[in-house]
């Protein structure tokens, strides 16, 4: 009777172990998207270098990188972060792919650098509250 107690606790703590978490998931996934598809071409100045998930703060950060043209500080302006701004939450409002990561209530991050300089020109973070809102 003992043995067969101790027999049952081994299986239910070994299938309580393997029971994979959505933020494992989410992880797991990033992680093997960014192994097989970066960096990706994402423009003729763009390119996605990796995607990370960091589940203690339920954030997702898309790193970029830009060159030629865009890789220049001065048209970095305010009204050109604006644009980027504006276009990155449409985005992540509109795009039913992320609706996973949305029920999750995941920040997404994102960040352009310079390709040759390793400069960061912007930088931008939505939170659950940016992106459930039509205003920001």
């Amino acid at each position: 009777m003992k043995q067969l107690f101790l027999l049952a606790c081994t299986v239910i703590l070994l299938l309580a172990c393997k029971r994979e978490t959505m933020d494992d998931r989410i992880c797991k996934q990033t992680r093997e998207h960014t192994e097989k598809s970066c960096p990706k071409r994402m423009d003729a100045y763009t390119v996605l270098d990796s995607m990370v998930y960091h589940p203690t703060e339920r954030m997702m950060t898309y790193h970029y990188s830009v060159s030629d043209k865009m890789d220049v500080d001065s048209i970095y302006t305010m009204e050109m972060k604006d644009l980027f701004d504006a276009s990155l939450l449409n985005n992540i409002r509109h795009n039913a792919g992320l609706n996973e990561l949305k029920q999750h209530a995941v920040t997404f991050s994102y960040i352009y650098s310079s390709q040759t300089r390793g400069t960061v020109y912007m930088t931008f973070t939505y939170t659950p509250d940016d992106y459930a809102s039509q205003t920001k």
